[in-house]
């Protein structure tokens, strides 16, 4: 300079001779009073970034930093962050999927008989005598248990079979015992149908008819005739 040599502020080098100092390239430093080029390095990178050939870059979505970090680390599995995120506290927990829920230690599917919508911090039961698959997203996954033998279905779940009928399991009706059998209300099979003990058997009846102009005639009906002896 006019009043003779000056040392080389930061981030500049000079060589023998020199008029003037040189820059370090960017995102390079030097030490005061450096000689060359060689002596620029790279300062280590804040927090949120990381060391590269080429200086420091930003860490990407999902990972985080402290300072001086040569390389970005993953947030836990389940977890996010936004870029340049400073530390693990920066992670935090990605909502969750339609079939499960949020749980200290991350998302969980739902279990047999429940469902859950996106983003839920728990499962919903299905309603009552229905069930679902484990992981069901919606009320539409739950459906009718097959209702067992003695009942059937209907809109509102399974009913018991009234007296005189049956049904064997997965039943949508249920089946009339034959004539003249009875069976227990809940029965479930042709099997569980009696004869009706009470019911008494007509063996007679008499029965008149009277043509124009003539006496009554009378006609007596045998329901079993071969049972009985004339």
């Amino acid at each position: 300079t006019d009043s003779g040599c000056q040392q080389c502020r930061e981030k500049t080098f000079s060589g023998p001779g020199a008029s003037s100092c040189t820059s370090c390239p960017e995102g390079m430093v030097p030490a005061t009073g450096s000689t060359s080029k060689d002596d620029c390095y790279y300062a280590p990178c804040l927090a949120g970034t990381f060391m590269t050939n080429t200086g420091c870059q930003q860490c990407g979505d999902n990972t985080f930093s402290g300072p001086g970090a040569s390389s970005c680390t993953n947030c836990p599995d389940d977890k996010a962050s936004p870029a340049g995120s400073t530390s693990g506290d920066d992670c935090y927990y990605v909502p969750c999927s339609a079939g499960r829920f949020m749980t200290d230690s991350g998302c969980q599917q739902c279990r047999e008989k429940t469902f859950s919508g996106p983003g839920a911090s728990s499962c919903t039961s299905c309603p009552d005598d229905k069930t679902s698959p484990v992981g069901s997203i919606s009320i539409d996954n739950c459906y009718y248990v097959p209702c067992s033998a003695g009942s059937f279905m209907t809109d509102d779940g399974c009913q018991q079979c009234r007296e005189n009928t049956f049904s064997g399991p997965g039943a949508s009706s249920c089946t009339s015992c034959p004539d003249g059998m009875v069976s227990a209300a809940g029965s479930i099979s042709i099997d569980n149908c009696d004869k009706d003990d009470n019911k008494e058997e007509t063996k007679y009846s008499f029965k008149t008819f009277s043509p124009r102009n003539k006496p009554h005639l009378g006609l007596l009906l045998v329901s079993n005739p071969e049972e009985e002896e004339w």
